[in-house]
């Protein structure tokens, strides 16, 4: 098989994006993302609307192979104009030009927010392609979430003012016998899913925090309720991309993150989209507590959503490495593992949130 000629791959192993994906997989900038519903809706409500109208047409809902031909026609049909590589990029880091170029992503310049429709659907589409080739070893819950990211994403997009609705998706069938880099693509794809939802769910988040900020409570509960669902999705990412076991980790993904083809300590968490997500995150506990002081229990739904998100990150961690096997951030000599560095992340996140729904309002007891 031979790489398109626009095919990016890290240097030394040649075939590695030709045996995961045919084309770049192109991303805005989550710097440049709105933050109001307002702006969001200007910005983006009409093309995402066409997007939800495609994907969730009962035709498209047949089964998997009916949403792939959908997901791709709609794509087709909403492509973005006047885009194209962003070149020379001052809030781009080197740590983040290593996670794209491992995973075939092009950052691209244009409108964000249809940037982000066009890449929800191209992503869809990456991970429905599998699943009709392959199925999927996904549970019943895990798959619903997943898929349903896409649903929350860009039906909240379509109308931002109310909760995402997200319809039953078709079932995929179970994975059969592996096939030669297969777990190496479901990597990659699943990166490409979790790096949406991530920038989709810093979107709803910050939506959510302006909105709280003016007193409007409809707005802020739609925008709380779309990040709930987009980290249930983003939870269904990580364990589709760890659907491998620890010999397929260590032979086909572990030796993409590790020189000579990755640079030493390349790790997610430096991904400017991740990392656009943390800040939200770490921003939001006031408007959080806002919403629990209304009477609100998204901030408890959210909360619990983050929680499973890491507890599944810990899980398919300690499946790949051990508990105990050493981070790849860690430093040369250092005994902490992969498990307890996500820990610490996942204690740390969730200290950013209240812990218990607060007394309402006027609320005397």
């Amino acid at each position: 098989m031979t790489a398109p000629a626009d095919t990016v791959h890290p240097a030394g192993q040649p075939d590695y994006v030709a045996q995961v994906a045919t084309v770049p997989f192109r991303l805005g900038r989550p710097e440049e993302l709105p933050g109001t519903l307002d702006g969001l809706r200007a910005a983006v409500a009409d093309r995402a609307g066409e997007a939800v109208r495609g994907i969730t047409h009962p035709d498209a809902r047949a089964d998997l192979g009916a949403l792939l031909a959908a997901a791709r026609r709609t794509r087709a049909a909403l492509a973005p104009t006047g885009t194209g590589p962003v070149g020379e990029d001052p809030a781009e880091s080197e740590a983040n030009r290593d996670n794209d170029l491992a995973f075939g992503i092009v950052r691209t310049r244009g409108p964000v927010t249809e940037l982000l429709v066009d890449a929800a659907l191209a992503a869809l589409a990456g991970i429905l392609e599998v699943a009709v080739d392959r199925g999927s070893d996904l549970d019943e819950q895990a798959w619903q979430r997943f898929l349903g990211g896409f649903d929350a994403l860009l039906g909240w997009l379509a109308d931002p003012h109310s909760a995402p609705p997200v319809p039953p998706v078709p079932p995929a069938a179970p994975a059969g016998p592996p096939v030669h880099q297969d777990a190496l693509r479901r990597w990659v794809r699943g990166h490409h899913v979790f790096m949406v939802l991530a920038q989709g769910c810093a979107l709803a988040t910050a939506c959510m925090r302006d909105s709280a900020a003016r007193g409007d409570l409809p707005g802020a509960e739609a925008s709380a309720a779309a990040a709930e669902a987009l980290m249930r999705g983003c939870q269904g990412a990580l364990l589709y991309a760890g659907d491998a076991n620890r010999e397929q980790y260590n032979e086909q993904i572990r030796p993409t993150l590790m020189p000579p083809v990755a640079p030493p300590k390349m790790s997610g968490l430096h991904w400017r989209d991740h990392e656009v997500l943390i800040k939200e995150l770490a921003a939001s506990r006031d408007a959080w507590e806002w919403l629990a002081a209304r009477g609100s229990t998204r901030p408890a739904a959210f909360r619990a959503a983050l929680a499973e998100a890491y507890d599944s990150h810990i899980g398919v961690c300690g499946h790949f490495v051990g508990d105990q096997s050493p981070s790849l951030l860690a430093a040369q000599g250092s005994s902490r593992s992969a498990v307890g560095v996500i820990g610490q992340f996942r204690k740390i996140r969730l200290n950013a949130l209240p812990e218990q729904p607060a007394t309402p309002e006027g609320d005397a007891s």
